[in-house]
């Protein structure tokens, strides 16, 4: 039924509810608000960019609790090493979240071996996406070979006809003179050779067919081998990529990380014997020992005064260890010896239509040295340049100490990518380039 109130006509809704022999009606809701949450219903509205956070060595997703509750303007997702026992299913774990839901806009920060777990895997895509290209090029090749041969099989078919058909009138001549008789039986034989002339190309014709398809399935076989001939090594992964859509991820921010971790004369990363040394107490039942001495190398000397940072070190410390297990935290040091991810560094860094690369990073880093990230800023190329900012007096975990400014960069740099901004334009408030 329809209500006037205040001049603005609401629609009312009633349910009527049996009881016994009498009605009972209940206003339900008004048409009016109904009617909104219809309309909003109805409205495809924006849904928020995604924002993936991709933890180091030994930690869990829970550092990131706290700083996504900060950005309400994301959908934050996690990754989880639980499952994780060897490096392939690590990158599988950072990888799954974006087959579990590929469409949309993404963004993802990575700390520490998160970081490096994030360059592995835009390397995977970068070349499935250039194999893919080849793909289709081939295939165009392939297809343009295919026509060009049924088309002169198409001309060899219609010259012999043309021959078969001069042959034909010719006999027609000859028979003219004879009698019926004789004509009939040479017609006979005529039409006899014609029929075994028909079979005989019948069957070169699918012989053909099937020999243009043999060589067709050799060239795809060919080619696919060439590919996995071709395809390299993405840091020291060595699976075989494939070629697949990737997500639109629209910027990636590294924070603590690192192209190689592993550098013995310790200015831009740790010593092959200290990881070694690592992996040996972890295999002697000694993981909680472990992972503490690495917690303690978290914080800078400045941020140990930090009542902030301690509390941060004394929570998270508690979770050490329990996002992973024994297994999965000697395949992740495992990949800190063998990864090597300068040459793809330089191949993301010029690739114009890659996503935009942030890199923040402590001046007082002690697990990965702000080294690590000159170096880095040494190897970039100049199409898709990254962008580096020291943080000054931070350690390992910047967001921990600096949680202000460093919430203020990631705002500000996945603002700029999802609007397509002038990055050479891009200025931040806090902090300057390394």
């Amino acid at each position: 039924m329809d209500e006037e109130s205040d001049g603005m006509k609401y629609v009312c809704y009633y349910t009527v509810h049996a009881e016994g022999d009498m009605g009972r009606m209940e206003m339900q809701s008004t048409g009016f608000e109904k009617g909104c949450l219809q309309v909003a219903a109805s409205l495809k509205l924006p849904s928020k960019p995604k924002l993936l956070w991709v933890h180091g060595w030994g930690m869990s997703s829970s550092v990131w609790r706290h700083l996504a509750a900060m950005l309400p303007e994301f959908e934050h997702r996690y990754v989880s090493y639980a499952d994780a026992s060897t490096v392939a299913e690590l990158l599988a774990a950072v990888r799954r979240p974006f087959e579990d839901e590929p469409e949309g806009e993404w963004h993802a920060i990575g700390w520490s071996m998160g970081g490096m777990l994030l360059l592995e895997l835009l390397t995977e895509w970068r070349e499935a996406s250039d194999i893919g290209l080849n793909k289709a090029w081939e295939q165009d090749q392939g297809q343009e070979q295919v026509r060009k041969q049924r088309q002169e099989q198409v001309q060899v078919h219609e010259q012999k006809q043309e021959k078969e058909l001069e042959s034909h009138r010719e006999q027609e001549q000859m028979l003219e003179p004879m009698e019926e008789q004789e004509q009939n039986q040479v017609q006979n034989q005529v039409h006899e050779q014609e029929r075994k002339q028909e079979r005989k190309q019948e069957r070169k014709q699918v012989q053909e067919q099937v020999q243009v398809q043999e060589q067709v399935q050799v060239q795809v076989q060919e080619q696919k081998q060439e590919h996995e001939r071709g395809i390299g090594r993405t840091g020291c992964m060595g699976d075989y990529v494939v070629a697949v859509r990737p997500p639109v991820v629209r910027s990636v921010i590294l924070t603590g990380t690192t192209l190689r971790f592993i550098d013995d004369t310790g200015q831009a990363g740790w010593p092959d014997r200290v990881v070694r040394r690592m992996r040996r107490r972890l295999a002697q039942a000694a993981p909680a020992d472990t992972l503490r001495a690495f917690a303690e190398c978290i914080p800078a000397a400045a941020e140990r005064a930090s009542a902030e940072s301690c509390r941060w070190l004394l929570e998270h410390t508690a979770a050490l260890g329990k996002d992973i297990t024994p297994a999965g935290l000697d395949a992740g040091l495992a990949y800190l010896q063998e990864a090597d991810l300068e040459r793809a560094w330089a191949r993301l860094t010029d690739a114009p239509d890659g996503p935009r690369l942030y890199w923040l990073h402590g001046a007082d880093d002690s697990v990965c040295p702000l080294a690590a990230q000159q170096r880095a800023q040494a190897a970039c190329g100049h199409r898709n340049a990254a962008r580096f900012v020291v943080l000054p007096h931070a350690g390992h975990a910047p967001f921990a100490a600096q949680t202000a400014q460093w919430l203020h960069h990631i705002r500000m740099w996945c603002s700029a990518s999802s609007k397509g901004s002038l990055f050479d334009d891009f200025q931040m408030e806090q902090g300057g380039e390394a």
